[in-house]
């Protein structure tokens, strides 16, 4: 706590001072500029996305305002490095109600970053925002009845693409700085594929950890928000169809009354906020939702196990070995993957697929406990609940004789617990009806 105020104090300002739109025949690019005041000595940040052009795109609109709002969401990743509490925008406004929008965006999304530097901070302290420029007016468009569907490499974005792509078959499918897995889907849909390269300022930013200034988690999947509704109005697409399960609404730990979600900006919670911060400042015509919001991770696992048999082996959730194109068979991702996969995948196949039987290394007995006891601290990572692992794996204890359990189940005592398969379509979700009937359908082959 008091490394952050000494270096907030230290610096004390941020500012989001322009964004560029540059285009030309073949791609477009955006270029933001952000700066840092540390005690008078201003550091200057240059982020950039870039995108190739094509002939269902479309430009000719004012995109001001969403370029505008990408900017603020990607300020994030360069505000945390001391986290001012002065926030400058010198290129755009934001009423009193966006303000506090983005502040409780800021503050939950970096629950995590707070948590792990042990900061003591409140909502209403965190960030305040001046604005110096002018503000922005709603886009409005014609959109047709089709969709974009953000495309990650893991399980839940590919349950999405294949339910979907028989009904769908005009689809697009994008994917940012896109790695092996997700490339795949693309390259099988070159028509229909939008790939985003995005540039970080890396080495300013690692400058300024190696001085001590602090790291952590960013809610990513609002950048993804924002950008997402760009592609939207850029690709005239009405929906912008995700792949966040209900499991994503549940916190990691509650500190100082708080509650941490790694997956804050995955959940429900920031899914309502952004549907209607889009509807009122930014467009009507490009609608965001999760189409796997009525599905627990259990019912991914074993949809995927049924519709997916072909992404077996190229399926990469693991954030830490994705790169590399690989399980790193160490994190709680990996973990938390093969556990839930472990009753609907036999463990010849899964085990070749993880390159060995997680269940049986007893390196992991301390994620393993994260995972499966809930007076823990749930592990920082895209994981489920504490009830979906110990379901799973309650199932997969009763496949084993007692003189065959696997290590990390040898001291595990299988839970009885009276966990509901049924899923509640009625329940917090934004499915349109269309998309709402696709699920059922698919849903009811395997009689949950």
């Amino acid at each position: 706590m008091k490394k952050f105020q000494e270096l907030r104090k230290k610096a004390n300002k941020f500012i989001y001072k322009s964004y560029k739109i540059q285009e030309d025949e073949e791609k477009i690019a955006l270029q933001f500029h952000y700066q840092l005041d540390e005690e008078g000595q201003i550091s200057d940040f240059f982020h950039q996305l870039h995108l190739n052009k094509n002939k269902k795109m479309s430009t000719d609109f004012a995109m001001d305002t969403i370029v505008f709002h990408i900017g603020l969401a990607e300020a994030i990743s360069y505000y945390k490095i001391a986290l001012p509490q002065e926030f400058i925008i010198r290129c755009g406004r934001l009423n009193e109600k966006q303000k506090k929008w983005f502040e409780k965006l800021y503050f939950n999304g970096l629950g995590e970053y707070i948590y792990l530097n042990s900061i003591d901070v409140k909502q209403d302290e965190l960030v305040h925002f001046t604005c110096k420029g002018e503000a922005y007016e709603k886009i409005s468009m014609q959109t047709q009845e089709n969709s974009i569907i953000p495309i990650g490499g893991g399980k839940d974005s590919l349950v999405t693409y294949e339910l979907l792509k028989d009904e769908f078959p005009d689809a697009f499918l994008f994917s940012m700085n896109p790695i092996v897995a997700s490339k795949e889907i693309l390259n099988k849909h070159p028509k229909q594929a939008i790939e985003l390269k995005r540039e970080l300022d890396l080495k300013k930013i690692f400058d300024f950890n190696e001085r001590g200034y602090l790291n952590g988690h960013i809610p990513f999947s609002s950048i993804v928000g924002f950008i997402s509704i760009w592609l939207g109005l850029l690709y005239k697409t009405k929906y912008i169809v995700l792949s966040n399960e209900s499991s994503a609404n549940e916190e990691n730990i509650i500190y100082k009354g708080q509650k941490i979600n790694h997956q804050y900006s995955k959940s429900i919670e920031f899914e309502n906020d952004f549907r209607a911060y889009i509807a009122e400042f930014v467009t009507d015509d490009v609608e965001y939702f999760s189409f796997l919001r009525p599905l627990d991770e259990i019912h991914i696992a074993q949809l995927f196990s049924t519709f997916a048999q072909e992404h077996f082996f190229s399926f990469r959730s693991c954030n830490v070995g994705s790169k590399r194109n690989e399980w790193c068979g160490k994190c709680p991702k990996c973990l938390f993957t093969y556990i839930m996969l472990c009753n609907y995948i036999e463990d010849a196949t899964l085990q070749k697929i993880f390159a060995k039987d997680m269940l049986d290394d007893s390196g992991l007995q301390e994620l393993f406990d994260g995972l499966s006891q809930s007076e823990g601290v749930k592990p920082f990572e895209c994981v489920g609940t504490y009830d979906e692992v110990n379901y799973a794996l309650s199932q997969k204890y009763k496949a084993y004789t007692k003189e065959n359990l696997p290590y990390l189940l040898q001291n595990y005592k299988p839970k009885n617990i009276a966990y509901d398969l049924h899923v509640n379509y009625e329940g917090q979700n934004n499915l349109p009806k269309k998309f709402k009937e696709n699920l059922k359908s698919n849903v009811e082959k395997l009689n949950f």
